[in-house]
This record gives structure tokens, sequence and C-alpha cells, in this order.
């Protein structure tokens, strides 16, 4: 998918929430609020999670299953990032991959982790 096309995705689901005034979740259990760039009210959320803990490679259980995956969903749907990740909960090279990439296009420090300034970068989107 290119990104062209994900931003279009993107804008689309922005669009029909924003305007139906719907919360639409990923999971059962949590409703994520809309922004795509240049529609931002607030920041950004897939539902998986919304702290800012540390995420990083290795970690497991159900915590940091859901961490990773707001991670992916959130590197899919409101980065540049030009490859689409699994959002698979795995937070393998692909994902540490991708979260280095975005670090560096944010100017933030490029650790491959996920603490608090790349979970703000995530969150408001870095477009490159």
């Amino acid at each position: 998918m290119n990104m062209t096309t994900r931003r279009q995705i993107a804008l689309a689901f922005a669009t029909a929430v924003i305007g139906a005034g719907l919360a639409v979740a990923p999971t059962a259990s949590a409703a994520p609020t809309a922004s795509v760039q240049g529609v931002h009210a607030a920041a950004y959320s897939c539902g998986y999670y919304s702290g800012t803990a540390l995420t990083k490679s290795g970690q497991t259980g159900t915590a940091a299953k859901a961490r990773i995956k707001e991670v992916q969903c959130l590197i899919n749907l409101n980065t540049s990032y030009p490859t689409w990740l699994d959002v698979d909960g795995q937070f393998g090279a692909a994902t540490y991959k991708a979260v280095k990439s975005v670090q560096s296009h944010a100017k933030v420090s490029s650790d491959g982790e996920v603490g608090s300034v790349t979970w703000g970068k995530l969150r408001a989107g870095v477009w490159w």
C-alpha cells in the first residue's frame, strides 16, 4: 500500500469519525479519538494503549503486547513510514526498524525504544 493510499484511508477514517460523531474501536474495549495530519483536534490513539510507558524489544505479557500494538498501529496510520507493519503485538526487527526511522525523522533520540517523547511524536504524527 503506497503512502498516498494510506493517507487517503486515514483521512477517510478521520472524516467519517469526526463528521458522524462516532467512535470506532479496533478492539472491543477501547475507542480511539480520530485525527490525521491537518485534522488534529487531539492526539491520535488506536485504542490499544493510552499511556507513555517505555516500550521496547524483548518485552512480553498482555500489557506489553497492547503497548506494542499501539506503536505498530500509530506507525501505520500516523506516520509516513513506507512499510505497513503487522499489528501483532510482537516488537520484532520490523517494528524496531520502523521506530528508529520514525525517531530519526522526528529528530528525537533514535534508540529504537518508545518512551514518553516518542509516544508524543507517534500520537501527534511524524510526516516526511
